[in-house]
């Protein structure tokens, strides 16, 4: 990635399977060989959802280990 080529990119890997359970129903898990910012603010965003549709309060602390790898200078999304 040094000389600028997008061809040296592996693309990012996403699996997505579900299984059903008695106490739980379907549960839907999507497994990323790597997380970006766009998958965090997703994140926050359907937690947000969630707790306005439940009426409940949700925890919506990023942990600072992954704001600083996510947001340290000069990251750019995809990129390994």
């Amino acid at each position: 990635m040094a000389n600028g080529d997008d061809e040296d990119l592996i693309p990012r890997q996403e699996y997505e399977f579900s299984i059903t359970t008695v106490e739980q129903g379907k549960i839907t898990l999507k497994l990323l060989d790597r997380i970006n910012v766009d998958d965090v603010f997703l994140h926050l965003v359907n937690q947000e959802i969630y707790g306005i549709i439940t009426k409940t309060t949700v925890e919506q602390n990023v942990k600072t280990l992954f704001k600083d790898f996510l947001l340290q200078e000069r990251f750019t999304a995809g990129q390994n």
